[in-house]
């Protein structure tokens, strides 16, 4: 008779819990600014709402060039280096936009998030390949070491979310400065925690050529999961540009920052469970319904107004944002480690663009239809994504 616990998987190496600390900290610092980024560029500049909403879109478009770009510029380059110099970027946009507070130029933003673009990039790519190795060595659960990370990334948005809002609404206009020096402070803890990481082989790295590029795109699996990346991005650009101002008309102010902080507060609990799912389950029905979830999340933006609806919609959005990442991260878990970087690269540039189109393009549409007929169109295309996530079933399973 065997022992209960011979067939219990490998467990996880410390280090895994090293990496999700270094992103608690880093992104409830620099990452959680983003909620407030738009609102605190139009205070203290005078930007226009688009004006600020084009930051956001410079970050995400030079991810989506650098998260392959960067495999060719840097391929001596460990996974421990990505992730520490990387890091060090989201430190550095903080820096930036508190000093922007004494003299706005618009040019110094963006050139901030470009380099705040290829950093992101660089860390998100360094942490994932460490994490996926990781969960190699504890039996292969991809989807479980993946939603260890995306849960404590959200716990830590959660937490900024909740402290930066409780910092923005104490300070005036003169101070407001003082919130992106909370921000740099936060995330400097989890700056020297990657500084602890111990060396990863870089024997592996190394450039991508053109063809292998066309390879993956011409994959039909790439291509579903690449669309389904894109199109779950709208959820996550709607929290970033038009739902916190959505919310802010239609309820109050005082509302704003607990829907936010709502977002990632389901995204903390569904990404645990949901990685362990997709392992357990399958990917395909956790995405299925991911998007179910989220088309519902919508809809009841677009049929109802007041505090109920924008904490429904908030769960909704966040259970499937909670699911899609981390699920594509799994992915790749499943492709030969030599070429694990270049399909993560390609896969998660789908994401970037999606959320790139999403932080000013719902803006602009809501400047001319009626941001209700958005959210009814949101739902729409979510439904339409449940039912090509049945497809990755039908299509090959190779991605590379």
């Amino acid at each position: 008779m065997q022992p209960a616990n011979a067939t219990r998987p490998p467990s996880f190496e410390r280090r895994l819990y090293l990496l999700s600390a270094m992103f608690f900290f880093i992104f409830a610092g620099a990452g959680a600014q983003q909620a407030y980024l738009v609102q605190y560029l139009s205070a203290v500049a005078g930007w226009d709402r688009v004006a600020c909403s084009l930051v956001i879109t410079t970050l995400y478009c030079t991810m989506v060039v650098f998260r392959v770009a960067n495999l060719a510029i840097f391929r001596t380059w460990s996974d421990k280096a990505f992730t520490v110099v990387g890091s060090l970027t989201y430190l550095l946009f903080t820096l930036v936009m508190a000093g922007l507070s004494q003299r706005p130029v618009y040019a110094v933003a963006l050139g901030a998030a470009v380099v705040w673009g290829i950093g992101a990039a660089m860390m998100w790519t360094g942490t994932t390949m460490q994490v996926l190795r990781l969960s190699d060595e504890a039996g292969g659960r991809h989807g479980t070491g993946m939603g260890v990370l995306y849960g404590s990334t959200q716990a830590g948005w959660l937490t900024g979310a909740v402290v930066l809002g409780l910092v923005y609404a104490a300070l005036s206009r003169e101070r407001l400065y003082a919130l992106y020096l909370a921000a740099a402070g936060i995330t400097l803890i989890g700056n020297a925690l990657a500084f602890l990481l111990p060396a990863s082989d870089a024997s592996l790295a190394r450039a991508p050529t053109g063809r292998e590029v066309g390879t993956v795109l011409g994959r039909p699996r790439v291509q579903v999961a690449g669309t389904l990346q894109f199109l779950s991005a709208l959820a996550y650009g709607v929290i970033l540009g038009a739902f916190g101002r959505f919310v802010e008309q239609t309820c109050g102010s005082r509302w704003v920052w607990v829907t936010i902080a709502l977002y990632p507060g389901t995204r903390v609990v569904f990404s645990l469970l949901g990685g362990g799912l997709a392992d357990r389950m399958g990917q395909a029905r956790v995405l299925v319904g991911g998007f179910l979830c989220g088309a519902v999340g919508m809809a009841v933006l677009a049929l109802w107004h007041g505090p109920a609806a924008a904490v429904i919609a908030g769960i909704c959005l966040g259970l499937l944002n909670s699911t899609v990442p981390v699920v594509a991260s799994a992915m790749v878990g499943d492709v030969p480690r030599q070429k694990r970087r270049l399909v993560y690269g390609v896969l998660f540039g789908f994401r970037d663009l999606g959320v790139a189109a999403a932080a000013v393009g719902v803006n602009l549409l809501g400047l001319k239809l009626q941001m209700t007929g958005a959210f009814g169109a949101g739902a729409l295309v979510f439904v339409f994504c449940a039912w090509l996530a049945t497809r990755l079933e039908r299509v090959s399973a190779r991605l590379s």
